[in-house]
């Protein structure tokens, strides 16, 4: 089927190759170059090689698109906030709501986040240090420094709690292009990432929009990635198929390649504000 140009939403990333790097989600969540004097955190077990390049519109597995010490902040701290969603029992709506509405930037976002942990240290690697640092700093950045490397894990908390809630609220939904296409919806979804856009860097802004055009033209696939197993083969595979349905998205890119796991945050977030314009609400969590 031939999709009208008219009816996608505007590309901004004009490149030959897309490379998610930890300043695109990093920058979302911090203004300042990070204190060489942050501590390390404890190293991980390296994941399975999850990573995509596409070369023409055939995707293969191969190593992270970060360098290998950002690969690795990357993997420990997704690997953490996996932990957390896994030993927290509830979160507050009303503290969960900006969260996972509001952007990584927005200080609103920091303060719940920042509470969220706070309030939950047994379930956080890391909470019980000494002195406790002061809020937000949970929820702006809480860096995972390795070597030279930093990435930021309030990101990574973020986009758990994204899926955390649209697994809780939506848990049945499936979007289509039916949804995603029609002129309603995405009039919805631009106006809500107007107000939202505020916070976005420029390179935060190019890395959201590729993946609001991935999740616009392939919504299935995306909900079925997000629904599998992190970093086992099932959501590789959806990972793989979504880029190589996209090359409008990447505007015909010869190579591509991602981070799987700022990859997943980023179609997280995207499915959720789809989701949102395609069923006409303000939000999916409840006011009380």
């Amino acid at each position: 089927m031939r999709i009208p140009p008219r009816t996608l939403l505007p590309r901004t990333l004009q490149i030959a190759s897309l490379i998610a790097c930890a300043a695109a989600s990093g920058a979302a969540a911090q203004d300042a170059p990070l204190s060489q004097s942050t501590p390390a955190a404890p190293p991980a077990p390296a994941a399975p090689n999850q990573d995509i390049t596409v070369t023409g519109y055939n995707a293969t597995p191969v190593n992270s698109a970060l360098p290998g010490q950002g690969a690795q902040a990357s993997r420990i701290a997704n690997s953490d906030s996996r932990a957390f969603l896994r030993c927290i029992k509830k979160v507050d709506p009303a503290r969960l709501r900006p969260i996972v509405e509001g952007h990584a930037r927005d200080p609103k976002t920091h303060d719940a986040l920042d509470w969220v942990i706070r309030t939950q240290p047994g379930c956080y690697r890391g909470a019980y240090t000494s002195p406790l640092p002061t809020s937000p700093f949970y929820g702006d950045c809480n860096p995972i420094p390795i070597g030279k490397y930093t990435v930021c894990r309030a990101v990574y908390d973020r986009g758990s709690l994204i899926e955390f809630a649209f697994n809780k609220y939506a848990p049945k939904f499936m979007l289509t292009r039916r949804d995603t296409l029609g002129k309603p919806v995405i009039e919805r979804f631009r106006a809500r990432e107007a107000a939202r856009g505020k916070f976005r860097s420029p390179i935060d802004r190019k890395f959201y929009d590729v993946a609001a055009c991935m999740v616009q033209l392939e919504p299935e696939r995306a909900i079925r990635m997000l629904r599998a197993e992190p970093g086992l083969e099932k959501e590789a595979r959806f990972r793989k198929e979504i880029i190589s349905k996209t090359p409008y998205c990447t505007d015909n890119a010869k190579k591509v390649q991602v981070d799987p796991y700022q990859f997943r945050v980023y179609i997280a977030d995207a499915v959720y504000h789809w989701t949102i314009a395609a069923k006409g609400l303000e939000t999916l969590i409840p006011t009380s």
